[in-house]
């Protein structure tokens, strides 16, 4: 396995990681509003649900493979309009985020808020599976394979833990609430640019 390979696969699990949402809402919060501990425990949950959801996307794809080379070709060509996509939604971004609504940590403790913001977003799942399509081919091994799921929740959750040591250092907080928007675009245009360089790699191929 080259290291080409794995520096790809550790970029792109970092930009979805790094995009704001309802995840870095959790993280922060628990962060915040109970100690850096729970912060910790709600990045290592969060972990643990996206290697979930990446273990789903890796055996789908696998059985696609299995099953018809047609739709498994059709499908990365999907994936590849799909971060377009979601670059030029990031790039539109202007969703306010609201970093001290505490609601979110309501009756829940800090590893179930963590493991139930990524495991109940099914956005995830598709996330993955237009990802992972470009990584994935009836020449994988167990180990590739397994690669791609354990990167996805160790990626995943070095990135929260990070973020909380940033968040409850209070003036990378405020930082960071001043110009997520601007984040949300960097990654945006990311994305876009890796769109096409995935879609000249498979044009390449033909």
């Amino acid at each position: 396995m080259d290291l080409i390979l794995i520096s790809q696969i550790i970029i792109v699990c970092l930009l979805g990681a790094m995009s704001p949402g309802p995840s870095m809402v959790v993280v922060i919060n628990n962060a915040i509003t109970k100690s850096r501990v729970n912060g910790i425990i709600a990045a290592i949950a969060h972990g643990i649900g996206i290697a979930i959801y990446a273990l789903f996307a890796v055996l789908g794809i696998g059985l696609i493979i299995q099953t018809s080379s047609f739709i498994f070709n059709g499908l990365q060509i999907l994936s590849i309009f799909f971060l377009f996509y979601l670059g030029v939604q990031s790039l539109r971004y202007t969703d306010e985020i609201d970093f001290e609504d505490t609601q979110v940590k309501s009756g829940f403790t800090s590893f179930a808020q963590g493991f139930a913001i990524s495991i109940l977003n099914p956005k995830i799942l598709i996330w993955f599976v237009a990802i992972y399509s470009q990584f994935m081919s009836v020449d994988n091994n167990l180990i590739l394979n397994a690669t791609l799921v354990i990167t996805a929740g160790v990626v995943d959750t070095v990135w929260y833990i990070l973020l909380v040591y940033l968040v409850t250092s209070g003036m990378i907080f405020g930082r960071i609430k001043k110009n997520y928007q601007m984040i949300e675009k960097i990654i945006g245009f990311l994305f876009i640019v890796l769109s096409i360089g995935l879609g000249i790699n498979i044009l390449s191929n033909f």
